[in-house]
């Protein structure tokens, strides 16, 4: 019966992919390092007016991301169904410490996980976001489409 029905990947719209990205609050920024390779690093996040925003300390991020184009990814996969979605955003980073508001300062603090003083705010402006979904036919009525 699988072999009828064989898995496939499907483009997500990008209200979609925008809808994913709100709703979860770990991903990965990619940023060129130090040393001219690409780092990328888990962070805690809020989407805020069509901006990731992320907490960092004075490390390479806060060092390399801002003025930069960066990528972020945020993805979710079930190996038992192996079904999943993965999300591709793409940016230009900025330090907006001393300009986060009260509400979005709170809301990153509880976020955080990692322990650190992560007093630097960065934004990432969605410039561009693109998303893909593994779908098998027994499980395509519950993705996200």
């Amino acid at each position: 019966m699988e072999a009828a029905h064989p898995p496939f990947v499907d483009d997500l719209t990008p209200e979609v992919c925008l809808t994913l990205l709100a709703s979860h609050r770990v991903g990965r920024i990619a940023f060129i390092g130090d040393d001219d390779y690409p780092v990328v690093v888990p962070v805690n996040y809020v989407v805020d007016d069509h901006n990731i925003v992320l907490r960092t300390d004075r490390g390479e991020t806060f060092e390399h991301a801002p003025l930069h184009r960066v990528a972020f990814e945020v993805d979710e996969f079930n190996e038992r169904t192996q079904t999943g979605w993965s999300l591709l955003i793409r940016g230009s980073a900025r330090d907006i410490s001393d300009s986060t508001d009260a509400g979005t300062a709170a809301s990153l603090a509880s976020q955080v996980w990692a322990p650190a003083d992560r007093q630097q705010t960065l934004a990432i402006r969605i410039e561009r976001i693109t998303g893909r979904q593994i779908v098998r036919p027994f499980a395509a009525a519950t993705g996200p489409r």
